[in-house]
């Protein structure tokens, strides 16, 4: 599935037409001053508008300015739908967790580089994850003096696995490095 599927299938779902609905109603100059917002208290629509935008453009023009026509802009977002957005690297992570090598073979929203150095950057970030896991699991073990007998046996069983597939991706990212 490549990414430009992926965000319509996005747009499609009920999270985002609910998202979208309340990024409509919500409020962008609450925290603005009045002062900074010379249309705050114009009329918007019914009586009044019209003799309003005559004054607002008839002030302008007498000072040499136009009043530019107005338009809905197409590609502006708040901060706030920006910083939900999913960023680029989460919406293609999660491409690729759901597509096959075929597929994210031939993606061509990025080069071959771009893909290897952004999932050598996701290997990085999930071995972080993994360290920190490690690390609590550890110190909680030490701290509360539990013993390996204590542990269950399939507890061992997995150690034992986890430490087999620790050495196999250690040789393939050594291959990776070569």
């Amino acid at each position: 599935m490549n990414v430009e599927k992926f965000i319509q299938k996005l747009k499609k779902s009920e999270s985002f037409k609910q998202f979208k609905e309340e990024m409509h109603e919500m409020s962008v100059t609450a925290g603005v001053d009045g002062y900074q917002t010379p249309k705050a208290f114009s009329p918007q629509s019914g009586e009044g508008k019209e003799e309003f935008d005559e004054k607002t453009k008839d002030n302008a023009e007498q000072f040499g300015y136009k009043i530019a026509p107005k338009e809905k802009r197409k590609h502006s977002i708040t901060y706030k739908q920006y910083a939900t957005q999913e960023s680029v690297y989460k919406q293609t992570m999660s491409a690729l967790h759901e597509a096959s090598y075929k597929s994210y073979k031939t993606d061509e929203t990025r080069t071959t580089n771009q893909k290897i150095n952004q999932s050598i950057k996701e290997i990085n970030r999930a071995i972080y994850e993994i360290e920190r896991v490690v690390g609590h699991t550890s110190r909680l073990k030490m701290e509360m003096g539990v013993d390996q007998r204590t542990l269950w046996t399939s507890s061992h069983k997995r150690l034992h696995k986890i430490g087999e597939r620790l050495n196999r991706i250690s040789k393939r990212i050594t291959e990776l490095g070569a």
